[in-house]
């Protein structure tokens, strides 16, 4: 049963275009109603230094539960609290119940990201009664699009000195200048 939850959950988000992380088999899963990281998916994301950033842990949990569930996020091993000493880096916490089930989110808020940033393992824990998961995230540097506006001016600006040049040399084989000398 959990397997084919587990497909089921892999098709409708390759459909409908987000991603969700698959079931962690590494435990033994009795129940769907134990709470899953859809977000993140062990994965990488680009950042520019300096900009701002948010990463969401986004969690699937059961829609009528009395179980408590810790989600909270590391910053290589530490809490986000002992990683940045100032409130550059936060945590928020939000609740939604719908339909299909309860979810949980904690995001974590950059107000700058910085180049020390870069080297950080970030990962989501979940502890609950039944099970713990944890989910990572790298942030790598964003290529800057600087360079290739670059490559796109010159291309362009030659390109317009080779089309003037070839329409003028067309256009002066279509007309060759006659010179009369008077007497």
């Amino acid at each position: 049963m959990t397997v084919s939850l587990a497909v089921i959950i892999f098709i409708c988000a390759s459909i409908s275009g987000s991603k969700v992380c698959a079931l962690s088999m590494q435990h033994s899963i009795t129940s769907e109603h134990i709470p899953q990281i859809l977000y993140p998916c062990n994965n990488t994301i680009e950042a520019l230094a300096g900009s701002k950033l948010e990463i969401t842990c986004k969690v699937l949990a059961e829609l009528h539960t009395t179980v408590e569930i810790l989600v909270y996020w590391l910053a290589n091993h530490s809490y986000i609290e002992d990683y940045s000493n100032s409130s550059r880096v936060t945590e928020i916490r939000i609740e939604r119940r719908e339909t299909e089930g309860s979810y949980i989110e904690v995001k974590l808020s950059f107000s700058e990201v910085r180049k020390k940033d870069f080297e950080i393992n970030f990962v989501c824990v979940v502890l609950s009664e039944e099970m713990d998961q944890e989910r990572f995230v790298f942030i790598k540097p964003a290529v800057s699009n600087v360079a290739s506006h670059i490559v796109v001016a010159v291309a362009v600006l030659v390109s317009v000195i080779l089309v003037s040049k070839y329409t003028y040399k067309f256009l002066k084989s279509k007309h060759p200048l006659s010179y009369e000398i008077l007497k």
